[in-house]
Parts: C-alpha cells; sequence; structure tokens
C-alpha cells in the first residue's frame, strides 16, 4: 500500500467511514493515468474509445484552478460535478462565505485510483467537504434534503468539471435535473418554514399540556372514505352516504360543514393548518362523538373544542424530538402541503386498501371554489353587501392568482393553478408509493394518475393510539431547556460545527430550524447569519419556553 493511499485512506476513515469501507474492496480504475503538467502537478487522464482526456490544465493546473473563483461566486453551498485532483475545488475551501462543500463522483474504482496516486487528503478532512461517490439519483436527492440548510448554507450552486462530466454525461445531467427538483422542493419547504417556523413552535408547547391527557384510539378500516371541500362534494353526497355504510369516512376540516349540513356524520375529522383560520372551520362547533386528529402544531384554539382528540407527528422536527423522547405519536406525512394528502398518510395508517375520494378536485370546476356550507360561505355572506355581492367575493378570490390556467371540459369550465397541480402531483406520489387503490367518482375537478394495486385480504388493519408520556409536559421543558443549554456555541461554519456535534444533539437543534427559517428572513434587522443566527434562535426558543415555565 502506498503512503500517499495510506494517507488519503486514513484522512477518509476519520471522516467518513463508511466511504472508506467502501473503497477497500474496490478494484481501482485501468483507464485512467497520471501525468505531470509543465508546472509540476499531477492531471488525471481518463482513456476512453482511443482518447486520452486529461482533467486539467497540462500547463498550470492550480492556475487554471483558481479561475474559477472568477466564473463562479463563492459563497453558500457548492455542490462539483466531478473531483480529478481537486484543483478547482481547493481555491473556494479558503472562502469564509462558502459553507459546504459537495462533491459528486459516479465511479468507485476511478476514486481509489486517484486515492492512490494524489494526495488529497487535506481536501478530504476539511470539515466544509463531503465527498458522494456511487449514489444513485435518490441517494444524492436524499442527501441534499438532509443536509442543505436554506437558512444557514445559503443558496445552493453547481460547479462542473467540463472534462469529467463529458466523460459520464448522461450521468451527471441526471444528477444535475436531481438537484433542480431538489431546489425546488427545498425552496417550497423553505417558504413555508419562514412563513410557520416560529408558529409551529409555540403552538406545539401550547398543545403540550393536553397531548399529555389525551388517550385516544382510532378505529381502522380496508375501506375508507375521505372527503375534501371541492364543488364536486355537493353532488356526491348520495354516493358518500351510500359507501358510508361499510366505509370509514375521513372528513378533511374544510369539508366538515358541508357534510354536517347533509345530515352525514364523519368518524373523524382531520386538520394540519397551523393558522388560526383553521377555526373558521369549526365555527358552528363539532359533535362529541367525532374524534378530531390534529397535529402537535395545530392552533391551540382547536384543542378547547372537544376533549376527543388524538394528536399525530408531522415532518415538524420539533414534532418527531417530542415522538422520539417524550411521548410517541402517530407519524402522518404531511410533506404534500395540503390536508387531503395528509389524510391519505393517515388512511393508509388505518390498514386501508381502498380509498373513495370526494370533493378533492384540485381545481374550481365551473368557476366554483368550494362545496356550499363549508367555511368560505359564511365568511364572505359576513361581508356582502349590495356592491359586493357573494359572487365577487368568490370570483376575486379565484382569481387572486393571477396565472389561473382556464380549461373548456366537455359542457363546462375549469380553472385551475400551478400550487393545485402541484398538490395533485404530490398526491399521485403518495398513492403510488403506499400503493393504495385510490377511485374518484363523479368528480368534475382533475383526475388522478394513479396505478391499481393487489390488495392484501389478509393483512390485518392496524390500531392507532399514543404511548404513555415519559414525564409531564412541564419536565419534559425542562429537560429540553436543559439540553439546549449544554450545545457547544455555535461557530462558523455552520457544517463544521454540525459535523462536531453528536447524532442526539444534531436532533436536537434540527426542531430549532424551521423557526431560524423565520427569524433569519422575517426577523433578522441585524441581518444575522451562520453561527449568529443559530445563537439568535437557540436564546429566543429559550425564552419563549422559560414563558411557560
Amino acid at each position: 500500500m502506498s503512503t500517499i493511499f495510506e494517507r488519503n485512506l486514513l484522512a477518509l476513515s476519520s471522516c467518513d467511514p463508511r466511504l472508506s469501507a467502501q473503497i477497500s474492496g474496490v478494484t481501482s480504475s485501468i483507464d485512467t493515468q497520471i501525468i505531470l503538467s509543465k508546472s509540476g502537478h499531477p492531471v488525471p487522464v481518463i482513456s476512453r474509445n482511443n482518447r486520452d482526456t486529461p482533467l486539467h490544465s497540462r500547463f498550470d493546473p492550480q492556475k487554471e484552478g483558481e479561475k474559477y473563483l472568477k466564473h463562479f461566486e463563492a459563497e453558500g453551498f457548492l455542490v462539483f460535478l466531478g473531483l480529478g485532483a481537486g484543483y478547482q475545488i481547493e481555491p473556494f475551501l479558503k472562502q469564509n462565505e462558502v459553507t459546504q462543500v459537495v462533491i459528486i463522483e459516479k465511479e468507485f474504482s476511478y476514486f481509489k485510483y486517484l486515492l492512490e496516486n494524489i494526495d488529497l487528503s487535506a481536501l478530504i478532512i476539511n470539515p466544509k467537504v463531503r465527498l458522494i461517490v456511487g449514489y444513485s439519483d435518490r441517494e444524492v436527492e436524499e442527501f441534499l434534503l438532509k443536509n442543505y440548510l436554506p437558512c444557514f448554507s445559503g443558496n445552493l450552486k453547481t460547479i462542473s468539471l467540463a472534462s469529467r462530466v463529458n466523460l459520464d454525461r448522461s450521468y451527471f445531467e441526471n444528477i444535475i435535473e436531481v438537484i433542480r427538483n431538489v431546489i425546488g422542493k427545498i425552496a417550497d419547504d423553505y417558504t413555508v418554514q419562514v412563513n410557520f417556523g416560529r408558529r409551529w413552535f409555540i403552538n406545539t408547547i401550547k398543545n403540550l399540556e393536553k397531548a399529555e391527557k389525551t388517550y385516544f384510539r382510532l378505529p381502522s378500516n380496508r375501506k375508507i372514505i375521505i372527503t375534501g371541500a371541492g364543488p364536486s362534494l355537493e353532488n356526491q353526497i348520495p354516493l358518500i352516504k351510500k359507501k358510508h355504510k361499510d366505509a370509514l369516512l375521513i372528513a378533511t376540516d374544510t369539508s366538515l360543514l358541508t357534510l354536517l349540513a347533509y345530515d352525514i356524520v364523519p368518524d373523524l375529522t382531520l386538520s394540519i393548518d397551523c393558522q388560526h383560520i383553521s377555526y373558521h372551520h369549526f365555527l358552528k362547533g363539532i359533535p362529541d362523538n367525532i374524534p378530531l386528529v390534529l397535529d402537535l402544531a395545530s392552533p391551540p384554539l382547536l384543542t378547547r373544542l372537544t376533549d376527543n382528540i388524538l394528536f399525530f407527528s408531522s415532518g415538524h422536527p420539533f414534532s418527531q424530538f417530542i415522538s422520539n423522547y417524550w411521548r410517541a405519536f402517530p407519524n402522518i406525512d404531511t410533506s404534500g402541503g395540503n390536508v387531503s394528502h395528509a389524510a391519505l398518510s393517515l388512511a393508509r395508517y388505518l390498514g386501508a386498501e381502498k380509498v373513495y375520494l370526494y370533493g378533492i378536485d384540485f381545481s374550481f370546476p365551473e368557476g366554483k371554489a368550494y362545496s356550499r356550507e363549508s367555511y368560505l360561505y359564511p365568511y364572505f355572506r359576513s361581508s356582502e353587501s349590495r356592491t359586493k355581492p357573494l359572487e365577487s367575493s368568490f370570483f376575486n378570490f379565484i382569481f387572486k392568482d393571477k396565472k389561473v390556467i382556464k380549461e373548456q371540459i366537455k359542457n363546462y369550465i375549469r380553472y385551475t393553478t400551478r400550487p393545485m397541480i402541484n398538490y395533485k402531483k404530490r398526491l399521485e406520489e403518495i398513492v403510488n408509493n403506499l400503493e393504495i387503490n385510490v377511485i374518484q367518482e363523479n368528480s368534475m375537478g382533475i383526475p388522478l394518475d394513479v396505478k391499481h394495486f393487489h390488495t392484501d385480504v389478509n393483512k390485518l388493519p392496524r390500531l392507532i393510539s399514543q404511548g404513555p408520556a415519559k414525564t409531564s409536559w412541564k419536565e419534559f421543558l425542562i429537560f429540553f431547556n436543559l439540553e439546549l443549554s449544554k450545545l457547544p456555541k455555535p461557530f462558523s461554519p455552520i457544517s463544521e460545527y454540525l459535523y462536531h456535534l453528536e447524532l442526539y444533539q444534531r436532533d436536537l437543534l434540527m426542531t430549532l430550524f424551521p423557526a431560524a427559517s423565520t427569524i433569519g428572513e422575517k426577523l433578522n434587522p441585524k441581518n444575522l447569519k451562520g453561527a449568529d443566527l443559530l445563537d439568535e434562535t437557540i436564546q429566543w426558543s429559550t425564552n419563549i419556553i422559560n414563558q411557560f415555565l
């Protein structure tokens, strides 16, 4: 074993034992060689199809690498496509504004050859650097979704080593497309965190006292009905009454008032919105016999409506931490951004094999926004006048999005928006991933593009309930505050700070990231970034908790 390889492998094993173990059992590439440039620096050369391709300048690769700084902004979260000898990467590692560097390579054998012949140990052990070798599209996506934190990392940019990328163009083009999609997903999620991050945290703390005392269990069923408040719901009432005889009915909060107006009592109602406007769905109250399924971050106003409550843990990191370290709650997927998506996750949790969707239109058929008696009707009626009729309020509601899409569907017109189309796509993803048979009957909305799955008649349904609380809610908050106080003082770059934390400490810190997004974008007159922003968020969280203690 060469001294160069030993040095590189030692560096790799100290920061990425998994990758180090993978490399150990691989045969190094036979189509790669090293030449010396005119300046005396090693340059990898890959031979394919009787053609040699040097990955860097044969004259002065270091000087060539420094030119990358002139063409790309040296700040934020940088993804380098292609490693080579790292000349194009090293100049960026010296820039304080660069928060993290991710290097993506396709082949283990080629990467091992580089480790055997070029001293990359300084690059490997740099705390800003993460190496991704041999990852699939899905693994790259999962890595970025987990590690790219906009409020601390800054903008995400890609920088390609063209000579390397051109040799495996299809692989790297797929990676570029994955990165583009990830940026879209994270941007959407980040926008939500900016708007609601602090509210999630505060609402959850306010709900803990109630969450400690709830002990409700949800029934299961192989057939489940989910209702939304789309205009189609009115015409589907007879179908719902017929199906409800042998199927469990989950009403999304928006559809509850409409169902009750038609004398349909759902088996449970689901609400996921943390905003106070969700209270409008329950202005007429909720019958005592209807269980209310709530996100831990739901508005505390809703928890006062009934004692018949089952809390669940969503994707919010604070909720997940609570579920892991205080009291176990059912986990429901709310990543689709709308309550119908969460209802499907709940249906699968309850053992559903066939789900009927009613009033879930992803559109405004015939120019109608919602089914009658849903919350918008009394809301708009309260401000109705001769100069502002009900129809005018609904028209303004539909066309507040300037990019409304108009479709002529047989004998009626249907309007939709890009956010609605995105909700539909995410719903289709969860249907196909969870392998649920979904049926839309007599809908005027946009039809779902979903597969049909074989059902397992022998599969046993599950019973959903909360686990026992390990302590009182106050004792948990005292524990949480104490653990926050034990965290090492944040320092920049954040990637290095996080790297030195234990896994449990990272879990603890993740609970504050949504609130940090709000503080960083909306409540940051000092324009704090990185470690200062994280320190400010820790202090804010501690102060909030102390108010309840």
